[in-house]
């Protein structure tokens, strides 16, 4: 064989193995991810029966933003992108003990900072609540989101350490731990709620997200980080130049204002300026909306940032471009018709989750009508967060600055005018609205440093393909699924759940075999070769 032979031969195995372990790390973060969605689905029925839509709901909802600032302000939640360079870094090199080095001192001067940071959040908690809308100034519902807060503020701490402990792990492509962080979240939440709910109210849930917090992301990781030979002293070094490189990195990132941080703090912020359950009701929405998002959008990023870093230290910029759309184009074919018929039966979805105990009726048509606006923006939200992380993964993190604070603090004028006019339905138009536009414009400046036209432009034609697809086949299941035949009068659960499954397991089957017909998704072709894989193993 000749030497060209060799290396084309060698070449296509390495992609070939490449695929196949992003394949498997993609199965392992979505199969996670689910669990732990599932979990935060039951986390929120159980809230949903608990308080419905009422103030107390509002309180809890509302008690999140103080947290998540301090969050976001002081990194914890960029770790994982901007670490995961650094560190990989030195394992590529085989200098393992700098590797460790490096760690000891981000973990330690990050800690010393929230030492600092959440005793003064605590204190001044009050005076930053008191900014929000007309319905957080009654006094007993101040007073119950001053508690709330209070309560869920140090729980920033362990999701600062579980960033890090995680980041190690998936450096080595272990993903199983890191992924069962939010599951062990959600049931601390749920327990909380179940076992002091009763005794103590809705702060018994607030309790629960400061226990779920230290099992998922302190608990359970920091055996995943030993075994991935974690060494770990005190270090307080702030010349380090790792140090100094982290927070470059990370600075931008902290002073951008990203659509999906600024969507969680503007629906709480504009909500409180609505009516009693407004805020409840876009929670719910959203909170179910991100389901879908997180097992494609958030599983698939997670899956492929690890081998796109490792590309991009090997300047492989084409390689990544390709992974990229290959990765958009897998989240097009399943998640647009998946929004779609979702879309159409948003209000069967929303009571079959949520409607009981003191979520009525009235709080479900409320919550199905902000949903399925959220819905539309479904593929912008997990295409936006791919895109994101190719840039990360070349260690750029001003490009991202500029587009997501430009797109969120121009959105800010659609949220004040949409929420006059519209309410929450406004709130989630906004948010949809800002959030395509920052995939357009990121996805835009990558294709021209780095990627071709041809490749951009067979994405989207595949995209428009797969809507036009989904949208004949909706206009059926609209004109029919109201004439599904009344099978269980008496119980509305039963009969919004066959409503459901008459409608959508017939239409996804229509949409791929319309795929397959038109050459977007060869499902046959990929049946085969799975089972040739299993034959010859």
């Amino acid at each position: 064989m000749s030497t060209a032979s060799l290396q084309n031969s060698t070449a296509a195995g390495e992609k070939k193995s490449q695929a196949r372990s992003l394949t498997i790390a993609t199965a392992i973060m979505m199969g996670s991810v689910l669990l732990s969605r599932v979990a935060g689905l039951i986390r929120e029925q159980v809230l949903a029966g608990f308080g419905g839509t009422s103030y107390q709901m509002d309180a809890y909802v509302t008690a999140f933003l103080i947290p998540e600032l301090l969050n976001h302000f002081l990194a914890g939640g960029f770790l994982s992108v901007t670490f995961i360079p650094i560190f990989q870094q030195y394992l590529i090199r085989g200098q393992r003990d700098q590797a460790w080095r490096s760690f000891s001192n981000l973990l330690s001067v990050g800690s010393a900072l929230f030492a600092v940071f959440i005793p003064l959040a605590i204190i001044f908690t009050p005076s930053i609540l008191g900014l929000m809308g007309k319905h957080i100034s009654d006094p007993a519902h101040l007073s119950l989101t001053v508690r709330l807060t209070r309560i869920i503020l140090p729980a920033q701490l362990f999701f600062y350490w579980g960033a890090f402990f995680s980041a190690v792990q998936m450096a080595e492509h272990r993903f199983f731990l890191p992924a069962m962080a939010p599951l062990c979240y959600n049931l601390g939440i749920i327990l909380g709620g179940l076992f002091l709910g009763p005794i103590m109210g809705i702060e018994g849930f607030a309790w629960g997200v400061l226990i779920g917090a230290f099992a998922g992301n302190v608990a359970i990781q920091i055996p995943g980080a030993m075994k991935s030979g974690m060494k770990f002293h005190f270090r307080f070094n702030f010349s380090d130049p790792d140090l100094i490189k982290y927070v470059k990195l990370t600075l931008p990132l902290v002073l951008g204002l990203g659509m999906t941080f600024s969507n969680e703090i503007f629906f709480r912020f504009f909500g409180s300026f609505l009516s009693e359950g407004a805020t409840s009701s876009i929670n719910y929405a959203l909170r179910t909306t991100m389901i879908v998002v997180a097992v494609f959008g958030q599983a698939s990023g997670m899956a492929f940032y690890p081998f796109i870093t490792k590309m991009a230290a090997e300047q492989q910029f084409g390689k990544m471009t390709e992974m990229l759309n290959s990765v958009l184009t897998k989240i097009a074919i399943y998640l647009i018709p998946i929004s779609i018929f979702m879309l159409l039966l948003s209000e069967q979805i929303i009571s079959i989750l949520f409607e009981r105990g003191k979520f009525d009726h009235q709080s479900t048509l409320e919550t199905a009508s902000v949903f399925s606006i959220y819905l539309i923006g479904a593929f912008a939200f997990s295409a936006s967060m791919i895109v994101s992380r190719s840039f990360y993964a070349t260690q750029n993190t001003i490009v991202p600055l500029i587009i997501t604070t430009t797109t969120s603090i121009l959105s800010i004028p659609l949220y004040i005018a949409f929420s006059k006019e519209m309410g929450p339905q406004g709130i989630a138009a906004a948010a949809i609205l800002g959030m395509t536009a920052q995939f357009l414009v990121l996805y835009g400046l990558w294709c021209r440093k780095y990627g071709q036209a041809g490749p951009a432009v067979k994405l989207a034609l595949s995209i428009v393909k797969i809507t036009l697809i989904c949208c004949a086949v909706a206009i059926p299941v609209y004109l029919l699924k109201n004439r599904i035949p009344v099978l269980f009068a008496g119980n509305i659960l039963f009969q919004n759940l066959f409503t459901c499954t008459a409608v959508t397991l017939p239409s996804m089957f229509l949409v791929f075999v319309l795929y397959e017909a038109t050459g977007i998704q060869r499902f046959a072709d990929s049946l085969k070769g799975f089972l040739r894989k299993r034959k010859r193993s």
